[in-house]
């Protein structure tokens, strides 16, 4: 009797050991399986969130992940994510057409025109009406996972940047830099200006 109370016990030692460790193993992926399910997770996406690129627009994809208060939350958070981003390309565009522009003019003050330039940029770009970005395409991914296509069209970031020359003179003439610098900055903005009116058009 003691003998067959002893084997029963063990018997479910050995079970509940046993389950812990099928439950443990099928939580735990292999790096192989985890890769897998990326690919499989990547390929079930809306070409639009691999490539966002629109005709006449500058575009981004917002992303959030699943959230139990549901799309009434997820929906802002994702457009929020989309907006920062439209900010970092329209901040990228117009860096790179400032690097191109100021290859071709020598400037005294070069430090105190950088930091003047990039105060500008910031501050129009904070000033940019990024809320009127237009969401023109949304999905949920099996995980939950939510992504927001939205655009802002080109012509309107032209009418905000085209207010980067007053901002400029202000933050040159707080810099207290020398009128020439002043001048060959304003070349430089001429420039840049033209360049900027081609690519965001």
């Amino acid at each position: 009797m003691k003998n067959g109370i002893m084997l029963a016990i063990g018997l479910a030692i050995a079970l509940m050991f046993s389950g812990c460790a099928s439950s443990s193993s099928s939580s735990s992926s292999t790096p192989a399986e985890k890769k897998e399910v990326m690919v499989n997770t990547t390929n079930n996406l809306p070409s639009w969130v691999i490539n966002p690129k629109v005709e006449g627009g500058i575009s981004a994809v917002g992303m959030t992940g699943y959230s139990k208060h549901g799309m009434q939350v997820m929906i802002p958070q994702a457009e929020m994510d989309a907006r920062a981003k439209l900010a970092g390309k329209i901040q990228t565009i117009v860096s790179q057409v400032q690097k191109r522009a100021m290859r071709h003019v020598k400037i005294n003050d070069l430090d105190e025109f950088e930091n003047s330039f990039k105060q500008a940029t910031k501050e129009i770009i904070k000033k940019m009406p990024l809320s009127g970005a237009q969401r023109i395409n949304l999905f949920q991914a099996k995980n939950g996972d939510l992504y927001v296509h939205t655009i802002i069209q080109k012509r309107v970031v032209s009418e905000h940047l085209g207010d980067m020359k007053t901002s400029y003179k202000k933050h040159m003439k707080e810099a207290k830099v020398s009128r020439q610098s002043i001048d060959e900055g304003m070349k430089v903005l001429d420039d840049m200006m033209k360049e900027l009116d081609v690519e965001t058009k």
